[in-house]
């Protein structure tokens, strides 16, 4: 069985226009056929009356005169037209009930603006990746692997510290100055690990120390940001 689809809302109004214009024209047009049959129908015309020449023997009588009967003019004036106003006037109504209807369509629903992030929530969420995610990748990677991406990264590193600067510099809080100088103390951490690894042959002891100054810069940053994350609006 094939689904026939609803009609939209403009469809269902344009039958109920045409169905009432319909409606209206056809009890015009059977009310002016009613006013033209009647207008149409010829006036009866009284027969005329022979004189009669054979001598009246009786006693001469008054005559009763009769009034004529008044013939229909044919103006209309004896017509009720209150049937044919009160039709037009339901067929006015009719017609602006559907061109309402039409009118009104749904307005679409007012979508509201995505509020934008503030400098400073997009400071700290960058420095929470360095924290999370990249340093932790960059210390699992092999040595020219992790070289090669710290040479792409590390420039997020040193905007952190310069924007944390510039909030400190704003009047935000000494928090920024010590979220900048701690994020620049892990950009120079993260190098120096980098570059022990990469020697040939590499150091173990000095590798680790440096992995262990990466992970305190990195203890420090999180601390700061768990201080910072509630005042700032994200």
């Amino acid at each position: 069985m094939i689904a026939t689809p609803n009609p939209s809302p403009r469809t269902s109004a344009r039958r109920a226009l045409a169905t009432a214009a319909v409606a209206v024209f056809a009890t015009f047009a059977s009310l002016s056929g009613g006013l033209a049959a009647a207008a149409s129908a010829p006036d009866t015309v009284a027969p005329a009356t022979t004189p009669d020449t054979t001598p009246d023997t009786t006693p001469a009588t008054t005559p009763v005169t009769t009034p004529d009967s008044v013939p229909d003019s044919g103006d209309g004036e004896g017509t009720d037209w209150w049937p044919i106003a009160l039709v037009a006037a339901l067929g006015i109504a009719l017609i602006a009930l559907v061109v309402a209807l039409v009118s009104r369509r749904p307005k679409p629903a007012a979508v509201a603006p995505s509020p934008t992030a503030s400098p400073q929530s997009e400071l700290l969420s960058t420095a929470q990746w360095v924290h999370d995610q990249l340093t932790l990748e960059l210390l699992a990677a092999p040595p020219q692997q992790a070289q090669q991406r710290w040479t792409i990264e590390r420039s997020r590193l040193d905007n952190i510290a310069i924007g944390a600067q510039q909030e400190w510099t704003a009047g935000h809080g000494e928090s920024w100055q010590r979220l900048g100088q701690t994020m620049s103390g892990l950009a120079a951490a993260v190098d120096t690990s980098l570059q022990l690894r990469g020697q040939e042959p590499p150091n173990a002891q000095l590798i680790n120390e440096s992995n262990a100054v990466v992970n305190q810069r990195r203890a420090e940053i999180q601390a700061l940001l768990t201080a910072m994350w509630p005042t700032v609006r994200r």
